[in-house]
């Protein structure tokens, strides 16, 4: 008796998992054949396979809100006392209008400068803006002067710009690519996103 009923449930555990196998290659074999089919439902089952994150993502990374200032990767670079540091932005406006995009920065100090703070762009035209930093002549330790700049048009970009002293002058031109346009693409991550202001600015040293 006991012989018999371990038999046969080990016999529906097996049934079962062979059902669910082919569950899933009929889904998998379904959205293959759909996506292949022309129109708007294949567009739609293209969009909704490329939209999901891959298998092998674990833990999956969450990029930040496309409605936050979007991050150029920082840039360090190295000089001697009185040597003049550039870096400079080559900006494409990717949108179909002319646009007119600010640059400036929210860490202003004595040897820092533009060659433009306000540039023009047709649509999908480019341009180079520079920007220099002189080295304080008499420098003999830093560990680093950080330059905050932003570059802002159909979308707000920051630029993190570190110049240290170094034993030699080189190293001291950088260039940066800047492509600035709308956000047309939603993605699987969107969804993840709620709003959390930021706590309101109070005095609370007396507190």
């Amino acid at each position: 008796m006991g012989n018999n009923l371990e038999t046969a449930v080990t016999a529906a555990f097996k049934a079962a998992g062979c059902l669910l196998d082919a569950s899933a290659d009929v889904s998998t074999s379904l959205l293959n054949l759909l996506s292949g089919v022309p129109g708007t439902l294949g567009g739609a089952v293209s969009w909704a396979a490329n939209a999901l994150p891959s298998g092998n993502c674990g833990p999956c990374h969450i990029p930040p809100p496309c409605w936050m200032p979007r991050m150029l990767h920082q840039v360090v670079s190295y000089g001697v006392a009185g040597d003049e540091a550039s870096l400079t932005f080559t900006i494409t406006n990717e949108s179909m209008a002319t646009r007119s995009i600010k640059i400036f920065t929210t860490t202003p100090m004595a040897g820092l400068s533009s060659t433009s703070t306000v540039v023009n762009l047709a649509a999908m035209a480019r341009t180079e803006v520079t920007i220099t930093y002189t080295i304080p002549a008499g420098t003999t330790a830093n560990p680093g002067t950080e330059i905050l700049l932003w570059i802002q048009g159909c979308r707000l970009h920051f630029q993190r710009w570190i110049v240290k002293l170094g034993t030699i002058s080189a190293d001291t031109d950088k260039e940066v690519s800047v492509k600035d346009g709308p956000e047309n693409l939603h993605h699987w991550y969107d969804h993840f996103y709620c709003p959390h202001p930021c706590l309101p600015q109070q005095d609370r040293s007396r507190q």
